[in-house]
Protein backbone atom coordinates (compact mmCIF):
# COMPACT_ATOMS: atom_id res chain seq x y z
CA UNK A 1 0.00 0.00 0.00
CA UNK A 2 1.33 3.62 -0.42
CA UNK A 3 0.29 6.92 0.97
CA UNK A 4 -1.33 9.56 -0.78
CA UNK A 5 -1.40 12.45 1.64
CA UNK A 6 -5.06 14.55 2.14
CA UNK A 7 -5.87 17.28 4.11
CA UNK A 8 -8.87 16.16 6.46
CA UNK A 9 -12.38 15.72 5.05
CA UNK A 10 -14.63 17.83 6.96
CA UNK A 11 -17.77 15.60 8.56
CA UNK A 12 -20.31 14.82 5.88
CA UNK A 13 -23.30 16.49 6.95
CA UNK A 14 -25.88 13.74 7.13
CA UNK A 15 -23.18 11.91 10.24
CA UNK A 16 -22.94 15.38 11.41
CA UNK A 17 -27.14 15.55 11.56
CA UNK A 18 -27.32 11.88 13.13
CA UNK A 19 -25.09 11.87 15.31
CA UNK A 20 -26.47 15.42 16.83
CA UNK A 21 -29.44 13.90 16.57
CA UNK A 22 -28.38 10.77 18.45
CA UNK A 23 -26.31 12.20 21.25
CA UNK A 24 -27.42 15.70 22.19
CA UNK A 25 -24.47 16.22 24.59
CA UNK A 26 -22.25 14.50 22.33
CA UNK A 27 -19.75 11.32 23.21
CA UNK A 28 -15.91 11.23 23.68
CA UNK A 29 -15.21 10.90 20.57
CA UNK A 30 -17.63 13.55 19.30
CA UNK A 31 -16.38 16.01 21.81
CA UNK A 32 -12.67 15.48 21.37
CA UNK A 33 -13.48 16.13 17.51
CA UNK A 34 -14.91 19.21 18.38
CA UNK A 35 -12.51 20.51 20.55
CA UNK A 36 -9.12 19.08 19.12
CA UNK A 37 -9.52 19.12 15.53
CA UNK A 38 -7.38 16.63 13.33
CA UNK A 39 -5.06 15.07 16.29
CA UNK A 40 -3.55 13.06 13.52
CA UNK A 41 -2.01 14.17 9.91
CA UNK A 42 -0.92 11.48 6.92
CA UNK A 43 2.23 13.54 6.52
CA UNK A 44 3.38 12.28 9.64
CA UNK A 45 3.11 8.87 8.40
CA UNK A 46 4.98 9.12 5.06
CA UNK A 47 8.27 7.92 6.25
CA UNK A 48 6.28 4.52 7.25
CA UNK A 49 4.10 4.15 3.55
CA UNK A 50 5.84 3.43 0.57
CA UNK A 51 5.23 5.92 -2.38
CA UNK A 52 3.79 3.85 -4.43
CA UNK A 53 1.34 1.31 -5.28
CA UNK A 54 -2.09 0.71 -3.97
CA UNK A 55 -3.60 3.52 -2.18
CA UNK A 56 -4.27 3.21 1.67
CA UNK A 57 -6.23 3.80 4.35
CA UNK A 58 -6.03 7.09 5.69
CA UNK A 59 -3.44 7.02 8.46
CA UNK A 60 -4.76 10.05 10.15
CA UNK A 61 -7.89 7.48 10.84
CA UNK A 62 -6.10 4.28 11.65
CA UNK A 63 -4.11 6.09 14.44
CA UNK A 64 -7.24 7.45 15.71
CA UNK A 65 -9.33 4.36 15.52
CA UNK A 66 -6.44 2.77 17.50
CA UNK A 67 -6.77 4.97 20.37
CA UNK A 68 -10.32 5.05 20.17
CA UNK A 69 -9.74 0.87 20.09
CA UNK A 70 -7.70 0.96 23.33
CA UNK A 71 -10.08 3.28 25.02
CA UNK A 72 -12.83 0.95 24.95
CA UNK A 73 -10.38 -1.80 25.24
CA UNK A 74 -11.67 -3.60 21.67
CA UNK A 75 -10.00 -6.61 19.44
CA UNK A 76 -9.06 -5.08 16.09
CA UNK A 77 -11.80 -6.96 14.78
CA UNK A 78 -14.61 -5.04 17.60
CA UNK A 79 -12.67 -2.39 16.31
CA UNK A 80 -13.49 -2.50 12.68
CA UNK A 81 -16.96 -2.95 13.80
CA UNK A 82 -17.46 -0.01 15.36
CA UNK A 83 -15.95 1.91 12.62
CA UNK A 84 -18.77 0.38 10.54
CA UNK A 85 -21.68 0.93 13.14
CA UNK A 86 -20.81 3.82 15.89
CA UNK A 87 -22.63 6.93 14.45
CA UNK A 88 -20.00 9.14 16.97
CA UNK A 89 -17.51 7.59 15.02
CA UNK A 90 -17.96 8.36 12.26
CA UNK A 91 -18.38 11.33 13.09
CA UNK A 92 -15.16 11.47 14.91
CA UNK A 93 -13.10 10.21 11.36
CA UNK A 94 -15.29 12.27 9.49
CA UNK A 95 -16.86 9.06 7.70
CA UNK A 96 -20.40 9.21 5.78
CA UNK A 97 -23.02 7.32 7.04
CA UNK A 98 -23.04 4.80 3.79
CA UNK A 99 -19.37 3.84 4.64
CA UNK A 100 -18.45 0.38 5.35
CA UNK A 101 -16.02 1.00 7.03
CA UNK A 102 -12.66 -1.48 6.67
CA UNK A 103 -11.44 -5.01 7.52
CA UNK A 104 -9.48 -5.98 10.74
CA UNK A 105 -6.29 -6.62 9.23
CA UNK A 106 -5.53 -3.13 7.88
CA UNK A 107 -5.58 -2.33 11.59
CA UNK A 108 -3.23 -5.22 12.21
CA UNK A 109 -0.91 -4.48 9.42
CA UNK A 110 -0.57 -0.57 10.40
CA UNK A 111 0.66 -1.03 13.54
CA UNK A 112 2.68 -3.23 12.37
CA UNK A 113 4.19 -1.13 9.97
CA UNK A 114 4.66 1.71 12.84
CA UNK A 115 6.04 -0.93 14.69
CA UNK A 116 8.73 -1.99 12.02
CA UNK A 117 9.68 1.58 12.12
CA UNK A 118 9.88 2.22 15.29
CA UNK A 119 7.61 4.62 15.39
CA UNK A 120 5.15 3.68 17.96
CA UNK A 121 5.28 7.53 19.38
CA UNK A 122 3.71 8.73 16.30
CA UNK A 123 0.45 7.52 18.42
CA UNK A 124 1.08 9.39 21.50
CA UNK A 125 3.13 12.36 20.78
CA UNK A 126 0.40 14.22 18.69
CA UNK A 127 -2.00 14.61 21.63
CA UNK A 128 0.77 16.13 23.94
CA UNK A 129 1.86 18.52 21.07
CA UNK A 130 -1.90 19.67 20.65
CA UNK A 131 -2.17 19.65 24.53
CA UNK A 132 0.84 22.27 24.46
CA UNK A 133 -0.79 24.40 21.88
CA UNK A 134 -3.79 24.68 23.77
CA UNK A 135 -1.79 25.35 26.96
CA UNK A 136 -2.62 22.30 29.08
CA UNK A 137 0.83 20.96 28.99
CA UNK A 138 3.61 23.19 29.65
CA UNK A 139 6.78 23.43 27.71
CA UNK A 140 10.01 22.64 29.10
CA UNK A 141 10.48 21.68 32.59
CA UNK A 142 8.26 20.45 35.03
CA UNK A 143 7.23 17.57 37.56
CA UNK A 144 6.52 14.02 36.26
CA UNK A 145 5.88 11.20 38.79
CA UNK A 146 6.96 7.44 37.63
CA UNK A 147 5.81 3.98 38.49
CA UNK A 148 5.44 0.91 37.02
CA UNK A 149 3.34 -2.31 36.50
CA UNK A 150 2.63 -5.79 35.36
CA UNK A 151 1.91 -7.53 32.30
CA UNK A 152 0.25 -10.36 31.85
CA UNK A 153 2.08 -12.41 28.42
CA UNK A 154 -0.59 -13.52 25.82
CA UNK A 155 1.09 -16.72 26.16
CA UNK A 156 0.24 -20.12 28.93
CA UNK A 157 2.72 -21.10 31.20
CA UNK A 158 4.52 -23.93 30.53
CA UNK A 159 6.92 -26.55 32.49
CA UNK A 160 10.72 -27.05 31.83
CA UNK A 161 9.95 -30.03 29.65
CA UNK A 162 6.67 -28.36 27.93
CA UNK A 163 9.22 -25.79 26.96
CA UNK A 164 11.21 -28.25 25.31
CA UNK A 165 8.84 -30.11 23.28
CA UNK A 166 6.78 -27.47 22.02
CA UNK A 167 9.58 -25.30 20.89
CA UNK A 168 10.21 -28.74 18.78
CA UNK A 169 6.42 -28.50 17.90
CA UNK A 170 6.83 -25.25 16.68
CA UNK A 171 10.11 -25.56 14.88
CA UNK A 172 8.63 -28.51 13.22
CA UNK A 173 5.56 -26.56 12.12
CA UNK A 174 7.61 -23.82 10.49
CA UNK A 175 10.02 -26.07 8.64
CA UNK A 176 7.20 -28.36 6.94
CA UNK A 177 6.24 -25.38 6.11
CA UNK A 178 9.32 -24.10 4.57
CA UNK A 179 10.88 -27.71 3.45
CA UNK A 180 8.24 -30.48 3.37
CA UNK A 181 11.22 -33.06 1.82
CA UNK A 182 13.97 -32.09 4.50
CA UNK A 183 11.54 -32.83 7.09
CA UNK A 184 10.52 -36.12 5.99
CA UNK A 185 14.43 -36.90 5.34
CA UNK A 186 14.74 -36.85 8.90
CA UNK A 187 11.43 -37.59 11.53
CA UNK A 188 10.71 -40.77 12.24
CA UNK A 189 7.14 -42.20 12.21
CA UNK A 190 6.93 -42.10 16.67
CA UNK A 191 7.71 -38.12 16.31
CA UNK A 192 4.30 -37.61 14.68
CA UNK A 193 3.15 -38.77 17.78
CA UNK A 194 4.88 -36.93 20.06
CA UNK A 195 4.87 -34.03 17.98
CA UNK A 196 1.64 -33.29 15.75
CA UNK A 197 -0.36 -31.76 18.60
CA UNK A 198 0.12 -29.15 21.10
CA UNK A 199 2.53 -30.99 23.65
CA UNK A 200 0.84 -29.89 26.66
CA UNK A 201 -2.34 -31.79 25.87
CA UNK A 202 -0.04 -34.92 25.92
CA UNK A 203 -0.41 -37.15 29.10
CA UNK A 204 2.55 -37.37 31.02
CA UNK A 205 3.15 -40.91 32.39
CA UNK A 206 2.68 -41.94 35.85
CA UNK A 207 5.75 -44.24 36.62
CA UNK A 208 9.25 -43.11 36.94
CA UNK A 209 10.75 -44.86 34.02
CA UNK A 210 7.82 -43.86 31.69
CA UNK A 211 8.76 -40.22 32.60
CA UNK A 212 11.99 -40.52 32.03
CA UNK A 213 11.58 -42.35 28.91
CA UNK A 214 10.38 -39.39 27.78
CA UNK A 215 12.54 -36.81 28.98
CA UNK A 216 15.71 -38.88 27.33
CA UNK A 217 13.18 -39.09 24.23
CA UNK A 218 12.66 -35.47 23.76
CA UNK A 219 16.04 -34.44 24.47
CA UNK A 220 17.68 -36.47 21.43
CA UNK A 221 14.81 -35.75 19.12
CA UNK A 222 15.78 -31.88 19.94
CA UNK A 223 19.76 -32.34 19.37
CA UNK A 224 19.12 -34.38 16.74
CA UNK A 225 16.84 -32.31 14.67
CA UNK A 226 19.20 -29.67 15.65
CA UNK A 227 22.83 -31.78 14.59
CA UNK A 228 20.62 -32.08 11.21
CA UNK A 229 19.80 -28.70 10.54
CA UNK A 230 24.10 -28.34 10.89
CA UNK A 231 25.13 -30.68 8.58
CA UNK A 232 26.38 -30.24 5.45
CA UNK A 233 23.99 -30.11 2.40
CA UNK A 234 21.27 -28.93 4.42
CA UNK A 235 19.39 -26.25 2.63
CA UNK A 236 20.32 -22.65 3.60
CA UNK A 237 16.87 -21.74 4.64
CA UNK A 238 16.97 -24.60 6.90
CA UNK A 239 20.28 -24.26 8.51
CA UNK A 240 19.66 -20.45 9.13
CA UNK A 241 16.22 -20.48 10.44
CA UNK A 242 15.97 -18.73 13.65
CA UNK A 243 13.53 -21.56 15.16
CA UNK A 244 17.06 -23.69 15.23
CA UNK A 245 19.13 -20.51 16.84
CA UNK A 246 16.25 -20.85 19.72
CA UNK A 247 15.45 -24.98 19.75
CA UNK A 248 19.79 -24.97 20.77
CA UNK A 249 18.97 -22.11 23.14
CA UNK A 250 15.99 -23.81 24.56
CA UNK A 251 17.77 -27.42 24.75
CA UNK A 252 20.97 -25.78 26.14
CA UNK A 253 18.78 -24.50 28.97
CA UNK A 254 17.41 -27.83 29.82
CA UNK A 255 19.76 -30.56 28.42
CA UNK A 256 23.80 -31.21 28.09
CA UNK A 257 25.86 -33.79 26.54
CA UNK A 258 27.89 -36.28 28.62
CA UNK A 259 30.51 -38.19 27.00
CA UNK A 260 30.06 -41.21 27.29
CA UNK A 261 26.98 -41.68 29.18
CA UNK A 262 25.03 -39.73 26.63
CA UNK A 263 22.07 -36.83 26.90
CA UNK A 264 20.88 -35.96 30.56
CA UNK A 265 18.64 -33.57 32.53
CA UNK A 266 20.64 -31.03 33.48
CA UNK A 267 20.78 -30.34 37.51
CA UNK A 268 20.54 -26.88 37.70
CA UNK A 269 19.65 -24.01 35.41
CA UNK A 270 22.01 -23.10 32.73
CA UNK A 271 21.42 -19.35 32.25
CA UNK A 272 20.14 -16.47 34.62
CA UNK A 273 16.47 -15.74 35.14
CA UNK A 274 16.42 -12.67 32.49
CA UNK A 275 18.17 -14.66 29.92
CA UNK A 276 15.48 -17.87 30.15
CA UNK A 277 13.56 -18.78 27.61
CA UNK A 278 9.68 -19.71 29.05
CA UNK A 279 7.56 -20.34 25.61
CA UNK A 280 8.61 -20.68 21.86
CA UNK A 281 5.70 -18.75 21.37
CA UNK A 282 6.50 -15.58 23.14
CA UNK A 283 10.33 -15.53 23.31
CA UNK A 284 10.58 -12.35 24.97
CA UNK A 285 8.33 -13.06 27.59
CA UNK A 286 9.88 -13.76 30.99
CA UNK A 287 8.80 -15.44 34.47
CA UNK A 288 9.04 -13.00 37.20
CA UNK A 289 8.35 -12.44 41.08
CA UNK A 290 7.55 -9.26 43.03
CA UNK A 291 6.87 -9.35 46.52
CA UNK A 292 3.87 -12.32 46.73
CA UNK A 293 2.99 -12.03 42.33
CA UNK A 294 4.64 -14.28 39.73
CA UNK A 295 3.62 -13.27 36.38
CA UNK A 296 5.21 -14.18 32.81
CA UNK A 297 5.36 -11.29 30.63
CA UNK A 298 6.56 -7.87 31.35
CA UNK A 299 6.62 -4.76 32.79
CA UNK A 300 5.41 -1.24 31.95
CA UNK A 301 6.99 1.90 33.13
CA UNK A 302 4.62 5.03 32.86
CA UNK A 303 6.09 8.81 33.78
CA UNK A 304 2.88 11.16 33.39
CA UNK A 305 3.02 15.30 35.04
CA UNK A 306 1.34 16.36 38.25
CA UNK A 307 1.99 20.11 38.74
CA UNK A 308 -0.60 21.00 41.05
CA UNK A 309 -1.97 23.94 39.03
CA UNK A 310 -2.01 21.62 35.98
CA UNK A 311 -5.41 21.75 34.17
CA UNK A 312 -4.94 18.06 33.14
CA UNK A 313 -2.17 15.62 34.20
CA UNK A 314 -1.07 13.74 31.27
CA UNK A 315 1.21 10.41 30.60
CA UNK A 316 4.05 11.94 28.48
CA UNK A 317 6.47 8.75 28.22
CA UNK A 318 6.04 4.65 28.64
CA UNK A 319 8.42 2.36 28.57
CA UNK A 320 7.66 -1.67 27.75
CA UNK A 321 10.61 -4.21 29.13
CA UNK A 322 11.05 -7.84 30.17
CA UNK A 323 9.48 -8.79 34.08
CA UNK A 324 13.13 -9.38 35.14
CA UNK A 325 14.48 -6.17 34.50
CA UNK A 326 14.85 -3.95 37.80
CA UNK A 327 12.77 -0.79 37.98
CA UNK A 328 15.87 1.00 39.06
CA UNK A 329 17.95 -0.06 35.71
CA UNK A 330 14.56 2.09 34.27
CA UNK A 331 15.47 5.25 36.10
CA UNK A 332 17.78 6.61 33.57
CA UNK A 333 15.71 6.05 30.51
CA UNK A 334 12.71 7.47 31.89
CA UNK A 335 14.35 10.98 32.48
CA UNK A 336 16.22 10.90 29.42
CA UNK A 337 13.29 10.37 27.19
CA UNK A 338 12.17 13.25 28.67
CA UNK A 339 15.60 15.04 28.48
CA UNK A 340 15.54 13.94 24.77
CA UNK A 341 11.64 15.57 23.86
CA UNK A 342 13.02 18.89 24.93
CA UNK A 343 11.15 18.66 28.45
CA UNK A 344 13.74 17.95 30.81
CA UNK A 345 11.75 17.42 34.39
CA UNK A 346 12.40 19.97 37.32
CA UNK A 347 11.23 17.46 39.96
CA UNK A 348 10.61 13.77 39.93
CA UNK A 349 8.54 11.51 42.17
CA UNK A 350 9.87 7.69 42.78
CA UNK A 351 9.09 4.78 44.62
CA UNK A 352 11.99 3.07 46.32
CA UNK A 353 12.54 0.86 43.61
CA UNK A 354 13.55 3.16 41.56
CA UNK A 355 16.15 4.87 43.71
CA UNK A 356 19.46 4.99 44.29
CA UNK A 357 22.40 7.42 46.01
CA UNK A 358 24.02 6.90 42.80
CA UNK A 359 20.78 8.50 40.56
CA UNK A 360 20.53 11.23 43.66
CA UNK A 361 24.09 11.99 42.77
CA UNK A 362 24.36 11.94 38.75
CA UNK A 363 20.45 14.17 38.16
CA UNK A 364 21.50 16.12 41.02
CA UNK A 365 24.00 17.62 39.02
CA UNK A 366 22.21 18.08 36.27
CA UNK A 367 19.47 20.11 37.98
CA UNK A 368 16.72 17.72 38.64
CA UNK A 369 15.72 16.50 41.95
CA UNK A 370 14.67 13.17 42.61
CA UNK A 371 11.84 12.82 45.21
CA UNK A 372 11.35 9.54 46.91
CA UNK A 373 12.95 7.32 49.98
CA UNK A 374 15.94 4.53 49.14
CA UNK A 375 16.00 1.63 50.97
CA UNK A 376 16.69 1.49 54.39
CA UNK A 377 20.02 0.20 55.80
CA UNK A 378 19.24 -3.66 55.25
CA UNK A 379 21.91 -4.56 57.52
CA UNK A 380 21.43 -7.10 60.48
CA UNK A 381 23.53 -4.93 62.83
CA UNK A 382 20.96 -1.36 62.26
CA UNK A 383 18.35 -3.25 63.75
CA UNK A 384 20.93 -4.51 66.81
CA UNK A 385 22.07 -0.93 67.38
CA UNK A 386 24.97 -0.02 65.45
CA UNK A 387 24.00 0.30 61.69
CA UNK A 388 26.30 2.53 59.38
CA UNK A 389 25.08 5.95 59.99
CA UNK A 390 26.65 6.19 63.28
CA UNK A 391 29.93 5.42 62.09
CA UNK A 392 31.60 8.47 61.28
CA UNK A 393 33.99 8.65 58.08
CA UNK A 394 37.12 10.63 57.43
CA UNK A 395 37.49 10.72 53.39
CA UNK A 396 40.62 12.58 53.15
CA UNK A 397 42.28 10.36 56.24
CA UNK A 398 40.83 7.31 54.33
CA UNK A 399 39.12 6.32 57.86
CA UNK A 400 36.22 5.66 60.31
CA UNK A 401 35.38 5.80 63.55
CA UNK A 402 33.07 3.77 65.42
CA UNK A 403 30.60 5.34 68.30
CA UNK A 404 32.95 3.63 70.97
CA UNK A 405 35.62 6.19 69.17
CA UNK A 406 37.68 3.14 67.97
CA UNK A 407 39.55 3.97 64.38
CA UNK A 408 39.80 1.69 61.70
CA UNK A 409 42.86 0.48 60.25
CA UNK A 410 41.80 -0.65 56.82
CA UNK A 411 40.90 1.00 53.74
CA UNK A 412 40.54 -0.42 50.51
CA UNK A 413 38.51 0.94 47.45
CA UNK A 414 37.34 -1.69 44.97
CA UNK A 415 35.82 -1.25 41.19
CA UNK A 416 36.32 -2.35 38.09
CA UNK A 417 38.48 -0.69 35.66
CA UNK A 418 39.72 2.03 37.49
CA UNK A 419 36.15 3.11 39.02
CA UNK A 420 35.63 3.60 42.21
CA UNK A 421 32.45 1.56 43.11
CA UNK A 422 32.36 0.20 46.91
CA UNK A 423 34.78 0.99 49.46
CA UNK A 424 35.44 -1.52 52.70
CA UNK A 425 36.75 -0.36 55.51
CA UNK A 426 37.41 -3.06 58.63
CA UNK A 427 38.40 -2.86 62.42
CA UNK A 428 40.90 -4.17 64.81
CA UNK A 429 39.52 -7.97 65.41
CA UNK A 430 41.28 -7.48 69.04
CA UNK A 431 39.63 -4.01 69.80
CA UNK A 432 36.29 -5.34 68.48
CA UNK A 433 36.40 -8.90 70.51
CA UNK A 434 36.94 -6.72 73.65
CA UNK A 435 34.69 -4.02 72.98
CA UNK A 436 31.06 -3.94 75.18
CA UNK A 437 29.05 -3.03 72.65
CA UNK A 438 30.41 -6.03 70.19
CA UNK A 439 26.22 -7.32 70.10
CA UNK A 440 25.06 -4.60 68.90
CA UNK A 441 28.30 -3.88 66.17
CA UNK A 442 29.30 -7.65 64.84
CA UNK A 443 28.63 -10.88 65.29
CA UNK A 444 32.16 -12.29 64.18
CA UNK A 445 33.75 -14.57 67.15
CA UNK A 446 37.03 -13.79 65.82
CA UNK A 447 37.33 -10.77 63.60
CA UNK A 448 36.78 -7.07 63.39
CA UNK A 449 33.57 -5.09 62.33
CA UNK A 450 34.07 -4.50 58.35
CA UNK A 451 32.08 -1.35 56.87
CA UNK A 452 31.18 -1.57 53.13
CA UNK A 453 30.45 2.03 52.10
CA UNK A 454 30.08 3.76 48.54
CA UNK A 455 32.22 6.55 47.00
CA UNK A 456 31.60 9.56 49.29
CA UNK A 457 29.09 11.31 47.33
CA UNK A 458 26.84 8.09 47.02
CA UNK A 459 27.39 7.74 50.72
CA UNK A 460 26.52 11.23 52.10
CA UNK A 461 23.48 11.60 49.78
CA UNK A 462 22.22 8.36 50.60
CA UNK A 463 22.19 9.15 54.38
CA UNK A 464 21.22 12.45 53.94
CA UNK A 465 18.39 11.08 51.96
CA UNK A 466 17.47 8.18 54.80
CA UNK A 467 17.87 11.14 57.51
CA UNK A 468 14.82 13.16 56.07
CA UNK A 469 12.53 10.44 54.33
CA UNK A 470 11.07 10.02 57.71
CA UNK A 471 10.12 13.59 57.85
CA UNK A 472 7.13 15.14 57.99
CA UNK A 473 8.87 17.58 55.52
CA UNK A 474 9.41 14.93 53.02
CA UNK A 475 6.20 12.86 53.55
CA UNK A 476 3.91 16.15 52.55
CA UNK A 477 6.29 16.77 49.07
CA UNK A 478 6.37 12.96 48.28
CA UNK A 479 2.31 12.49 48.90
CA UNK A 480 2.45 13.75 45.22
CA UNK A 481 3.55 10.93 43.84
CA UNK A 482 0.64 8.96 45.11
CA UNK A 483 -1.55 10.08 41.97
CA UNK A 484 0.09 7.76 39.53
CA UNK A 485 -1.41 4.65 41.61
CA UNK A 486 -4.48 5.93 40.07
CA UNK A 487 -3.45 6.23 36.43
CA UNK A 488 -2.11 2.74 36.77
CA UNK A 489 -5.69 1.35 37.87
CA UNK A 490 -7.49 3.65 35.28
CA UNK A 491 -4.89 1.52 32.60
CA UNK A 492 -5.63 -1.69 34.45
CA UNK A 493 -9.63 -1.48 34.87
CA UNK A 494 -10.94 0.67 32.15
CA UNK A 495 -8.09 -0.44 29.29
CA UNK A 496 -6.31 -3.38 29.41
CA UNK A 497 -3.54 -2.59 30.16
CA UNK A 498 -2.50 -5.72 32.83
CA UNK A 499 -2.77 -7.88 29.66
CA UNK A 500 -1.22 -8.27 26.58
CA UNK A 501 -2.87 -8.48 23.38
CA UNK A 502 -0.09 -9.53 21.47
CA UNK A 503 2.96 -11.34 21.45
CA UNK A 504 6.10 -9.73 21.76
CA UNK A 505 7.73 -6.93 23.82
CA UNK A 506 7.53 -4.43 20.44
CA UNK A 507 3.85 -5.16 19.94
CA UNK A 508 2.85 -4.74 23.73
CA UNK A 509 5.18 -1.83 24.20
CA UNK A 510 2.54 -0.51 20.82
CA UNK A 511 -0.20 -1.59 22.85
CA UNK A 512 1.09 0.28 26.05
CA UNK A 513 1.53 3.68 24.28
CA UNK A 514 -2.27 3.46 22.42
CA UNK A 515 -3.60 2.83 26.28
CA UNK A 516 -1.65 5.88 27.49
CA UNK A 517 -2.86 7.59 24.70
CA UNK A 518 -6.27 6.78 25.21
CA UNK A 519 -5.94 7.46 29.08
CA UNK A 520 -4.70 11.11 28.35
CA UNK A 521 -7.90 11.48 25.36
CA UNK A 522 -10.20 10.74 28.65
CA UNK A 523 -8.42 13.07 30.60
CA UNK A 524 -8.97 15.97 28.22
CA UNK A 525 -12.36 15.17 27.66
CA UNK A 526 -13.18 14.71 31.30
CA UNK A 527 -11.50 18.26 32.16
CA UNK A 528 -13.59 19.78 28.98
CA UNK A 529 -16.62 18.64 30.24
CA UNK A 530 -16.11 19.99 33.57
CA UNK A 531 -14.85 23.39 32.27
CA UNK A 532 -18.11 23.13 30.48
CA UNK A 533 -20.14 22.72 33.33
CA UNK A 534 -18.29 25.46 35.15
CA UNK A 535 -16.81 22.98 37.51
CA UNK A 536 -12.56 22.42 38.77
CA UNK A 537 -10.89 20.87 35.82
CA UNK A 538 -9.93 17.73 37.90
CA UNK A 539 -12.28 16.24 40.15
CA UNK A 540 -11.72 15.72 43.79
CA UNK A 541 -10.95 12.35 45.39
CA UNK A 542 -14.48 11.47 46.70
CA UNK A 543 -14.96 11.12 50.58
CA UNK A 544 -17.07 8.73 52.15
CA UNK A 545 -19.96 9.94 54.47
CA UNK A 546 -18.12 8.50 57.40
CA UNK A 547 -14.53 9.82 56.46
CA UNK A 548 -16.34 13.36 56.62
CA UNK A 549 -17.03 13.19 59.88
CA UNK A 550 -13.76 12.94 61.01
CA UNK A 551 -13.71 16.97 60.67
CA UNK A 552 -16.20 16.96 63.58
CA UNK A 553 -14.78 14.88 65.65
CA UNK A 554 -10.88 15.01 65.21
CA UNK A 555 -9.94 18.04 66.47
Amino acid sequence: MSLQAHPLDPIPELTKQLARASFPKGTVAMNLRDALGPIYHDEDFAHVFPKRGRGAEAPWRLALVTVLQAAENLSDMQAAEMVRGRIDWKYALSLPMDDTGFDASILTDFRQRLIDAQAGDLILEPILEVCREHGWLKRGGGQVRIDSTIVLGNVRRLSSLETVGETIRVTLNELSELNEEWVISVVSEDWFDRYVHRFELQRFPKGKKAQEELVKHIGEDANFLIQAAGREGTPREVREHPRITLLKQVWDQHFESIEGKGIRWRDGPLVANNERVVTPHDEEARESTKRDVDWLGYKVHIAETCEKDELVHLIKTVETTRATEQDAEETEALIEAERKRGDPPRDVFLDTSYMSGKHLVAYGKKGIRLIGPVLPDPSAQEKAGYGLRVFEIDWEKKEATCPKGEKSHYWYERGKEGERETILIKFSEKTCQACGAKEMCTKSQTGGRTLTVSPREIHEATQKRRAEQGGKAFQEAYAQRAGIEGTISEGVRAHGMRRSRYKGKEKTHFQMVSVASAINLTRIYEMLKREKAGLPPRRKRAVSPFARLRERVVA
